[in-house]
């Protein structure tokens, strides 16, 4: 019996068009009916990570920042987070600009690209349902400590080549000891701090909530969600996940497009036929 369901959000709670569709929301109402704590462990900050939650009424905690951040979205508050060291954030300014990065920082409710980029299109629409801003300068317009920080290239082939790239640039920086580096979408690679990852959040909330890992399933499509398939009870990988993520898990579902979140909760789940 799973108490715990945690589902990636893109392209596995929600398809490329950012919705939840009416089968997934019916499959998570169900299984909110019975008693199970249904949650989001994505890489997207509280914003707008709340905004599907509260689309889908779940009131468990969010695992937010890949890992970095526990957070509960009905109270507004963190519960748990790492932040980068600030230390950290004008060196990754300097090599951003050196090697010619798409760089952005993600704090809990803002994005923040610098005023002028070449950032792809894919990632302005992956940022249409979040809060986000350009600034003049890293170095002095970021009003708090970054959670991470994103590099987003242009074609999709060049992606684990940019994550070989800037683990080598952070190696010879010695950076490596602070910051792990995850590619989190097609496009996406992620800066984090040392020990973040979605495994080490739910591993928190898991603890939180009083429930075992083994009463855990975990549902995601891509690198940064080997960690928590690994670890759950029950890891479920979407069928056009990545290599990693279903060598990662036990188990497969069709893709979001095809509902498979619906299906793992109709599949793995759910123990009741709906009416």
């Amino acid at each position: 019996m799973f108490r715990l369901v945690a589902f990636d959000l893109d392209h596995t709670l929600v398809a490329a068009n950012l919705t939840l569709s009416p089968r997934v929301k019916a499959a998570v109402a169900r299984a909110l009916q019975q008693g199970v704590c249904v949650t989001i462990a994505t890489g997207r900050g509280p914003s707008p990570t709340d905004q599907f939650a509260t689309e889908l009424n779940l009131t468990t905690p969010l695992v937010c920042f890949q890992g970095g951040l526990v957070y509960d979205h009905r109270a507004r508050r963190a519960l748990h987070e790492m932040r980068l060291d600030p230390a950290t954030v004008p060196v990754i300014t300097r090599l951003a600009e050196e090697h010619h990065w798409n760089l952005q920082f993600e704090s809990p409710h803002m994005i923040y690209l610098p005023r002028t980029s070449n950032h792809p299109q894919e990632l302005l629409d992956l940022l249409s349902v979040a809060q986000w801003k350009r600034v003049d300068s890293f170095l002095t317009d970021l009003p708090e400590t970054p959670h991470k920080f994103i590099l987003a290239v242009h074609d999709r082939s060049e992606r684990d080549a940019l994550a070989a790239e800037l683990r080598a640039t952070l190696k010879a920086h010695e950076l490596l000891a602070k910051i792990s580096v995850v590619p989190s979408h097609p496009i996406l690679v992620e800066g984090i701090p040392l020990g973040v990852n979605k495994a080490a959040g739910l591993t928190w909330l898991a603890d939180y909530l009083n429930i075992p890992a083994h009463e855990v399933l975990a549902v995601g499509d891509n690198d940064n969600d080997v960690e928590m398939l690994r670890w759950a009870g029950l890891g479920v990988a979407m069928a056009d996940g990545s290599p990693a993520a279903r060598a990662a898990a036990k188990t497969s579902v069709p893709s979001a497009s095809e509902e498979g979140a619906a299906i793992a909760l109709e599949k793995f789940v759910l123990t009741e036929t709906p009416a």
